[in-house]
């Protein structure tokens, strides 16, 4: 008997409590007419339903009706002095890719590479024990900030046996976008190398360079004896 009384006396809290939720006074609302000037009124509206339920977005008049308590309609009203607000003009950055050829080959004539990668060069003298280094090709792309760009290359050849065979090269970023430091964010680096004849070889990563860096962003293998460094230099065109 205890039990069972036990039992009803739990099954009667969450009815109390539903009785009393029915019986709580309900908080007035605010109602507010919001003429936004830069930001998209269906994205501001989907993120003020964290507030209030009550939003009514109108595309063609840029506007947004909300209903709210007035507590809630002050961190509406903050919420939306945040957001709308214009947004960075695009800016034109400039892409320089260098290849470069790292050969285990024995007797590999050495060839003179630019001066201004001269610090580049060390680096990888340092963590690589390739016997020479040569410049394979040079990339140049330029786009604006949030476009994808993409280009190729064909422009050298790599020994293969008796002869020589012509290597393509594909390059792509996703998207690129310039930080309030400067710093340049690259979205989805992808790079392809193919020695004619062979399989294909690449790599894909994100990065953050700054401007007028050069970074070593990675390494292909084209043949027993040979892989491909990336250098990745960036600039923003003022």
């Amino acid at each position: 008997m205890k039990r069972l009384l036990l039992v009803l006396a739990f099954m009667a809290l969450p009815l109390a409590a539903q009785d009393q939720k029915k019986d709580e006074p309900k908080q007035p609302q605010v109602q507010k007419l919001f003429v936004l000037k830069y930001a998209d009124p269906n994205q501001i509206g989907n993120l003020l339903r964290v507030f209030t339920q009550n939003v009514t977005p109108n595309a063609a008049m840029h506007a947004l009706a909300v209903s709210a308590t007035s507590e809630a309609m002050s961190a509406i009203e903050d919420a939306i002095k945040r957001l709308d607000v214009p947004t960075a003009a695009p800016q034109n950055v400039e892409l320089t890719v260098y290849l470069l050829v790292g050969s285990q080959a024995e007797g590999a004539p050495p060839t003179a590479l630019p001066k201004d990668l001269d610090s580049v060069l060390a680096q990888l003298k340092t963590a690589f024990a390739y016997k020479s280094y040569k410049l394979g090709d040079v990339l140049t792309l330029r786009g604006r900030t949030g476009q994808r760009l993409t280009t190729s290359g064909a422009g050298w050849s790599t020994p293969v046996e008796n002869g020589s065979r012509p290597v393509n090269t594909q390059f792509s970023v996703e998207a690129i976008s310039v930080g309030p430091d400067g710093t340049i964010r690259i979205d989805r680096l992808q790079a392809s190398s193919r020695v004619s004849g062979s399989d294909s070889t690449g790599l894909t990563t994100d990065l953050d360079i700054k401007e007028g860096q050069k970074v070593v962003v990675g390494k292909m293998g084209m043949n027993p004896n040979e892989a491909l460094f990336l250098v990745l230099m960036a600039q923003v065109m003022h």
